[in-house]
C-alpha cells in the first residue's frame, strides 16, 4: 500500500526543484507591517514566560539565599 503516486514521491525527493518550487509556489511575500507584527507578537509570548521565570528565581534567591 503506497500513500503517493510515483510521481509525487519523485517531485518530493528531488530536493532542488521542491526548493525551486518553494520559493516561487509557495513562500508568501511579506507585507509592509509584517516584520513589527512578528515581533511584537514574539514578545507578547516570550515576555510572560520570562517574567515567570524571573519571579521563580527571584523567590528562591530570596527564600534560600539569605
Amino acid at each position: 500500500m503506497f500513500f503517493f503516486n510515483k510521481d509525487r514521491f519523485a517531485s518530493l525527493v528531488n530536493e532542488k526543484e521542491a526548493e525551486k518550487r518553494f520559493v516561487t509556489e509557495v513562500k508568501p511575500e511579506l507585507e509592509k507591517g509584517d516584520v513589527p507584527a512578528l515581533i511584537i507578537a514574539a514578545f507578547i509570548v516570550f515576555a510572560p514566560a520570562l517574567l515567570l521565570i524571573l519571579c521563580v528565581l527571584w523567590l528562591f534567591s530570596s527564600l534560600f539565599g539569605g
